[in-house]
């Protein structure tokens, strides 16, 4: 019975933090075959070994089925060597290229070690490109984060979400969400202590 508890506690805890970052972190809406400036794909570690890992490789493919469905014609790879020494941009620009999309068409962006940055450093390549309207792709648990950092910067823009990748259990993407929507309520309690 005590177990019983602790899953109800742990499960509520999960709604009201889901509440508050679901009112609090905005997203813009889905793009929808919307015709857009660029393609911004968010970077995440390759595999060790330098090979495309399951949750970049969804990234991936999303970007190249948005660059040949005619949505953009630009695409911007996201992302320096964080978790290792592959560069997150380079790691996409090359499967990219394997699925079709000309390197000319392909910006890489290899100095952001976090999503605020890599939206940041788009959007100044952005700027000097004169590109004004952008669809942000990523997986779907890390979209919120992105879109409502996007809205801050004032990049005009929509979404994409990738596909989960086959490899993970429902379980394990429950606990990405968790993380990842645990990591944003607590930035927004550490941002609410400071404006007092």
């Amino acid at each position: 019975m005590f177990i019983m508890y602790i899953l109800f506690f742990v499960f509520l805890c999960f709604v009201v933090i889901n509440v508050i970052v679901c009112t609090h972190f905005k997203k813009a809406l889905n793009n929808d075959g919307q015709k857009r400036d660029v393609i911004i794909v968010l970077g995440y570690p390759a595999k060790n070994d330098g090979t495309v890992s399951p949750i970049l490789r969804e990234r991936i493919r999303k970007a190249a089925e948005l660059y040949h469905k005619g949505v953009s014609d630009n695409i911007i790879c996201n992302g320096a060597a964080v978790a290792n020494s592959y560069c997150e941009a380079e790691v996409m620009a090359h499967a990219l290229l394997s699925l079709g999309v000309p390197e000319y068409n392909i910006t890489l962006e290899k100095l952001a070690k976090g999503t605020y940055e890599n939206l940041v450093n788009s959007e100044k390549i952005m700027k000097d490109k004169k590109l004004k309207t952008a669809v942000i792709v990523s997986s779907p648990w890390h979209l919120r984060k992105a879109s409502s950092y996007a809205l801050r910067l004032r990049i005009d823009h929509t979404v994409e979400k990738s596909k989960f990748p086959c490899e993970y259990l429902i379980i394990g993407v429950g606990l990405i969400y968790l993380y990842i929507y645990t990591q944003m309520f607590f930035n927004y309690i550490r941002f609410q202590i400071r404006k007092k």
